[in-house]
Order: C-alpha cells, then sequence, then structure tokens
C-alpha cells in the first residue's frame, strides 16, 4: 500500500487556520448562483471590509482520499495500486476595488506538497505523467483584472498575470467529478502566462489571449514566462436564460488556440478546438448542472487527438449524485519503467508520442452534504469503469501489455472539505469571473448591467 504523507499534514494546517480565523471576525451571505439554492448556499464565502470600497472575498478546500486502483486485477498488475492523497489543497482569493473596478484573483495550490508523485488517475497524461494526474504548480492563479462595466453597450476586462488562457471549459477543480478527465489538457489552457481581454454584450462574449504556450516542468516552476507571446487562444459565447454572466443558466461556447511548445530546442505548435454546452439551474425536483463537450488537439506530424465528454449533477436536498462519461484518445509516450515499477506513471514530457490509445470511461459517484456553514464536509464515494485499446503505434501499446487487461475499475473514498464557500467556476477572469460577478450581486457594483 503506498501512502504519500510528506508535508502531507502542512495545507490541512494552513486551510484551518483560515477557518479558524475569521478574517475580520466577519463572513457575509451571498446569492445562489444557478444550480445551487439559498438553502444550499448556508456556508458562505468569507468576506472581510478593507475599508474604502475595498473587500476580500476567499475560500479553500481540501480533498483526504483513498483511492483503490483495479481491485479485482491480479497481483502485480501494473493496474493494482492502493494510496492514499489530500488532494486539491487550494485556497482561492480575490482583492476587489469599489466596484470591482480592479480584481486581483489569487489561487494557491499545494499538491507539490501533497502529490508530489502525482494521483493515481486512470486515462490522465500531461506534464510528465501518464495514469497519474500531475501536481500543479503553488502559484495556481495570479491575474490582475481592469474592468469596465459600461462600455460601448457592454462591459469590458483586460487581464493579465498567470492563469488561465481564454480557452475551452472549467477547471475540473471546479466540477463534480474527483478524477480529472481524460482530456484535461485538451480542454484547459492554465498555468500560462497569459494578457487577455473580454467584451460581453447582450449574453454574448468575445474572449482573446496572448500567452506563454511552454507548460510549468514542476509545482514551482515559473520559468515559463519566458515563452509569454508565443501563443494565443479565442472564445466566442453565448449565454442565456436566468442570470448573468457566469451565473447566467445557459452557457454555449467556441473556442480555439495555437499553441507553441520547445521540445529539445525545436518548436511544436499543437492547435486546438473545443465546443461546449453548459447548463445549471433550480428546477422543481432539485438543482441541475450540466455540461457537454467536445475536444480536438491536433499537433505536427499528423498527431490527432480528440475527447466527447459529457456530465450531469443533481442536488436534491443533502444528496448530491453525478455522472460523467468520456470518449478519448490520448498520446502514449515511452514510460520510464516497467508494469510494477513507480516508473511506469512517468515519462520525458520532451519525447514524442509513440501512438496513441483510446478510452472509454464512465464515472459515478455520490457527496453527502454532512455539515454545512463555515465548514462543509462532504464525504463521497467516486467509481470509474474504464475500457481502452490501442488506437495507433506499436504493439506494445495494446492494453495487454500496459495493463493486462483492456477493462477494469477503481474506486476513491474520502471527503470533500471546503472552507468559506461553495466551488466557484474556474478559467475566466474580469466580468466573467465568478467571485468578481457575486461581489457585485453582493452590492458593491451597484446593480447588474442587463448584458
Amino acid at each position: 500500500m503506498q501512502a504519500q504523507t510528506k508535508y502531507a499534514a502542512l495545507p490541512g494546517v494552513i486551510i484551518l487556520a483560515l477557518a479558524a480565523t475569521p478574517l475580520a471576525g466577519q463572513h457575509e451571505e451571498h446569492g445562489a448562483m444557478p444550480g445551487q439554492t439559498a438553502d444550499a448556499m448556508e456556508h458562505d464565502m468569507w468576506s472581510i471590509d478593507l475599508g474604502a470600497g475595498w473587500r476580500l472575498l476567499g475560500m479553500a478546500q481540501a480533498f483526504p482520499i483513498v483511492t483503490f486502483g483495479a481491485p479485482g486485477q491480479a497481483e502485480g498488475s501494473a493496474l493494482r495500486e492502493t494510496a492514499f492523497y489530500l488532494t486539491q489543497p487550494a485556497t482561492m482569493f480575490n482583492v476587489e476595488s469599489p466596484g470591482s473596478r480592479l480584481s486581483l484573483r489569487t489561487t494557491l495550490n499545494f499538491e507539490g506538497l501533497t502529490l508530489e508523485d502525482g494521483e493515481l488517475t486512470f486515462g490522465g497524461w500531461g506534464e510528465g505523467f501518464i495514469d497519474k494526474r500531475h501536481p500543479h504548480t503553488l502559484l495556481h492563479e495570479l491575474m490582475l483584472s481592469v474592468n469596465l462595466w459600461n462600455v460601448a453597450g457592454g462591459e469590458a476586462s483586460i487581464s493579465g498575470g498567470k492563469g488561465f488562457a481564454p480557452y475551452g471549459t472549467d477547471d475540473p477543480m471546479a466540477r463534480p467529478g474527483l478524477k480529472y478527465p481524460t482530456n484535461h489538457h485538451l480542454s484547459q489552457l492554465l498555468e500560462r502566462w497569459t494578457l487577455n481581454g473580454v467584451f460581453l454584450r447582450s449574453g454574448w462574449s468575445v474572449e482573446a489571449g496572448l500567452f506563454g504556450g511552454t507548460e510549468p516542468e514542476g509545482p514551482y516552476d515559473l520559468s515559463n514566462i519566458e515563452s509569454f507571446g508565443d501563443s494565443w487562444s479565442a472564445r466566442v459565447g453565448r449565454r442565456w436564460g436566468a442570470g448573468h454572466g457566469p451565473a447566467a443558466a445557459w452557457e454555449a461556447s467556441a473556442s480555439y488556440a495555437s499553441v507553441t511548445e520547445e521540445h529539445h530546442d525545436q518548436e511544436v505548435t499543437t492547435q486546438l478546438w473545443n465546443m461546449a454546452l453548459r447548463h445549471a439551474s433550480a428546477y422543481d425536483f432539485g438543482d441541475l448542472y450540466t455540461l457537454a463537450e467536445f475536444s480536438r488537439g491536433q499537433g505536427e506530424h499528423d498527431l490527432d487527438y480528440f475527447s466527447a465528454l459529457g456530465e450531469a449533477q443533481l442536488l436534491l436536498g443533502r444528496h448530491q449524485p453525478y455522472l460523467r462519461v468520456e470518449h478519448a484518445t490520448r498520446p502514449e509516450y515511452p514510460r520510464d519503467g516497467a508494469p510494477g515499477s513507480a516508473g511506469f506513471f512517468r515519462y520525458d514530457h520532451d519525447e514524442e508520442a509513440i501512438g496513441a490509445t483510446r478510452w472509454t470511461i464512465l464515472n459515478v459517484g455520490y457527496n453527502y452534504l454532512a455539515t454545512r456553514g463555515t465548514v462543509s464536509i462532504r464525504p463521497f464515494v467516486d467509481t470509474q469503469f474504464h475500457a481502452v485499446s490501442r488506437e495507433r503505434g506499436p504493439a506494445t501499446l495494446e492494453p495487454a501489455a500496459l495493463f493486462d487487461a483492456d477493462s477494469f475499475w477503481s474506486m476513491s473514498l474520502g471527503a470533500r472539505i471546503f472552507l468559506g464557500g461553495d466551488p466557484m467556476r474556474m478559467g475566466s477572469y474580469g466580468i466573467l469571473d465568478a467571485m468578481t460577478s457575486m461581489n457585485r450581486m453582493m452590492g458593491d457594483g451597484g446593480g447588474m448591467q442587463p448584458n
């Protein structure tokens, strides 16, 4: 049995300190977002009045879990692994000026301490990890936004710093499933140094970003600022139904990105496409969230990958069942070790892919809202069924050679712990930042604009 315990308690201590210290001794209720009723929002986002109209908003989270990898497989299988993790430990906070004309978003992610060797995630890949999810960077977001709430009949923002390029869908950290989907590196461009602009009018939004395409090489790597300006992206969105901006009940989007990275001193450009339809709203039977998306990545040497994903969550009082289905291809690389070794889950990020595998993953989970208020504890069970086949490449990529099976399942048990708020949408800034929108709903912005 594997246990990742090195420094594991440190982020928990930091996060619990946030809960124990009520920022200036106050917190405020905020309005329910679509898909979250007022009853579900009893645990409030931390808020402190800094004076002169400035406000600090924030929340934190950490998920202690145990993952059982393919428990039905034979002894010695690369899949049969059990590990304890403290996953997704993070603090998220915004500093908002009067009227939210200026906003500074900061997210600190402590996975470099708690997930030093990655998190078992079959089908996952990226940044040197495969079938494990890599730890995200300590400085996950640091984005400064200048917001104009009445310009040309709409709203506009310019945002700059380290964070998400305007492409694809929300960060999976803010979505129902525990394990990140296979399409994480096809559907989000995160932890880049980026300059983003957005204009929103009559439900339509247009975003564009100029950023550095190089991925960080580890949780403490900030050097990818050196590649700033070699990549770009754009996203067009349409929102309708109840709600405004990121709180709209319906949202459709289409994105494109040209991402340039350097491997062995050679530049490689990948083109990415994403189309998505999102819905979140309250109904008589409960609060419903759904997302459907299609992503495609096409690189040099005719390398082509895709993902089709659908997910949903229903909130019924304290019960939160959720479902995700994904059909996707992913690149395969020469692994650093044989099955059964730690190197089996690692590869050299600079190496070229040697082929691809095709995955169908069914994810079924259930959260229970055990406590509400300042600290919300949600015990959960999360199961995944995987079916995999060789898409292209050598015979060594056959599932029987890689995994000793072409279908298997895994299970995770644990608790989601949220301090000072529900999970908020992540991946957009300025007028489309969920925290900024919440701040204006709380009254600082002098009312919402009908765009």
